[in-house]
């Protein structure tokens, strides 16, 4: 017990200087960042209620459908948790450098595990405590739940974060003691990918063209909601937990503890079965990554990354050095890679669908709105993306950072070569999203230009923001990609890079919709308002994207090396 006392103690030590960097900093800075993230808060929340009093309105079959969307919440939550929990526990478990540490130090094996078990369990989950309570809330108050239906919120939300946590634990610790530790990443990258595909394949047969066949509300829920009998099976743990909320919202409280119970049982018995293998299952399987480490690599001119050092005809040499060096640390690190797929994958089932989408030539509204949710979900997947993957690129230069003072490159030219080279990788990507959805929608030619110049405009400030708030709050010595998302910069990040993208989008949907659409507005306005637009959004951009890098710079001058 002394073990997991020391490991309590360091950790309300480092909480407790936190707590203290966040008291030295200006009020206003702490006041203004916690408006941001309030805001955006209240906002999901109106997002959500607004959307769930939509269906609450349907005539006869507004209740079920409300019911129904937390059956899909509960479903869809309840496997992404699972998915992310795969990979967080993989990296967090045999990757980290801390649990090297802790295994030299006199503690027992079991209280290394559930440690960084739990770190898995806040880093996998931490967006869903953020987000899912607001659409749980805005559910209760639609469905005017009684008083102890929010009482119990702590109980749904450490219950189902838990469940799939512990299902994902014990998959890793399987398969990385049974199976070589250098082939368990690629399984379970290929197992994803195959999961996508069959997933876009049974929506593509049997839930895709039940969109446009035919609008009567009772085939709707005769033929759609079938084929999603799959989230109400009695078995599947997702169902339980949304049966619980539903019926504890019309003030049936003994079913709802029951179905409750039933979830919070099963997580037990999965976080008995991780304590089981927590001991030599654990241990042999770390053991087994350790030396899965010590592989041959190809001589020098076989390796597959070499040729990358042709960047030289187009940088400096050290330039090139760098970004050959950030490719190679990124096809190394599983938990980047990884779910880098599954943002593909959710990119190519969205592209791909999007075919199904009804025409809009002959409804000028129906284009507008189908153009500018587009453009909002390819910017927010982009927001994401850039947050996920590029906010960490400094921090994982890791703690031997003051070797980069001493190297032949400047901290400007460093911080250049990181925003240039991702932003034109950004770029392409949401280049050819933009044109591929646009094609697919055959939107018109203004619209496409507008949709491409905002896209790209989207990018640079994204790419911008990432990259400079990640030098101006870096983490050195984490070596866990995830949890330096997690953290207060990558939270900061993620929270205005959606204020950003939606307040583009607004800006430049508020003439098309007033001219296109209501006609409140004449041709010279519309344009006089769209020239607007774009000097605003480019302010803004410069802003967001510009103003973080030169300060991330001017805080690398003053570290000491």
């Amino acid at each position: 017990m002394s073990g997991l006392r020391g490991i309590a103690k360091a950790q309300i030590w480092m909480l407790t200087n936190t707590i203290g960097m966040i008291k030295n900093e200006p009020k206003l800075k702490v006041v203004f960042i916690s408006t941001i993230v309030f805001l955006f808060w209240f906002g999901s929340f109106i997002l959500f209620y607004e959307g769930l009093s939509f269906f609450w309105q349907f005539p006869l079959i507004g209740p079920a459908l409300v019911d129904e969307s937390i059956y899909i919440f509960s479903a869809i939550l309840f496997i992404m948790l699972s998915l992310s929990s795969i990979i967080v526990c993989y990296v967090t478990y045999y990757t980290s450098e801390e649990v090297t540490f802790l295994f030299s130090k006199p503690i027992d094996t079991r209280i290394i595990f559930f440690y960084r078990f739990t770190q898995s369990v806040i880093f996998s989950s931490w967006a869903f405590l953020f987000l899912g309570l607001t659409f749980i809330v805005a559910y209760a108050i639609i469905k005017g739940a009684p008083f102890w239906f929010y009482l119990l919120l702590p109980l749904y939300f450490v219950s189902f974060i838990l469940l799939p946590a512990t299902i994902a634990s014990a998959l890793i610790l399987v398969a990385v003691r049974l199976i070589d530790y250098r082939k368990v990443k690629y399984i379970i990258a290929t197992l994803l990918v195959m999961g996508a595909l069959f997933l876009s394949w049974y929506y593509k047969k049997n839930i895709g063209p039940l969109f446009f066949t035919k609008n009567e509300a009772g085939y709707f829920l005769d033929n759609f909601l079938y084929h999603l009998r799959i989230f109400k099976h009695p078995l599947f743990p997702g169902y339980w937990m949304a049966k619980s909320m539903i019926s504890s919202s019309i003030n049936n409280l003994s079913e709802g503890l029951f179905y409750l119970a039933a979830y919070a049982i099963t997580t037990l018995l999965a976080l008995q079965v991780n304590w089981l293998m927590a001991g030599d299952t654990f241990y042999t399987g770390w053991l087994s990554s350790r030396r899965g480490k010590s592989r041959h690599y190809l001589p020098p001119k076989r390796k597959l990354f070499h040729n990358l050092t042709g960047f030289s005809l187009f940088f400096p040499r050290p330039t090139a050095a760098m970004i050959t060096k950030d490719i190679k640390v990124f096809v190394r690190d599983f938990g980047q890679w990884s779910q880098f797929l599954i943002y593909l994958a959710i990119l190519a089932i969205y592209i791909f669908n999007l075919r199904n989408m009804p025409q809009a030539d002959g409804n000028i509204y129906w284009k507008m709105i189908v153009t500018f949710l587009n453009l909002s979900a390819t910017a927010l997947v982009l927001a994401g993306f850039s947050v996920r993957f590029l906010y960490p690129l400094m921090s994982l230069e890791g703690n031997k950072f003051w070797i980069l003072g001493l190297a032949p490159i400047t901290f400007r030219d460093l911080l250049l070569q990181k925003f240039i080279v991702n932003c034109l990788g950004i770029l392409l990507v949401s280049e050819f999203l933009m044109i591929a959805t646009n094609v697919t929608l055959r939107a018109g030619t203004s619209l496409v230009y507008v949709s491409c110049g905002l896209a790209a405009m989207v990018s640079v400030g994204l790419v911008g923001l990432s990259i400079g708030l990640g030098t101006i709050y870096p983490h050195f010595k984490e070596d866990n990609s995830a949890k330096i998302v997690s953290g207060f910069g990558g939270t900061l990040t993620f929270v205005i890079a959606l204020f950003y993208v939606i307040f583009i989008i607004v800006l430049f949907a508020v003439p098309y919709f007033s001219f296109e659409i209501y006609g409140f507005i004449s041709r010279s306005t519309f344009h006089l308002m769209l020239l607007t637009a774009w000097i605003v959004s480019l302010i803004a951009t410069a802003i967001v994207g510009i103003l973080p890098l030169i300060v991330g710079y001017r805080k690398l001058e003053q570290m000491g090396f």
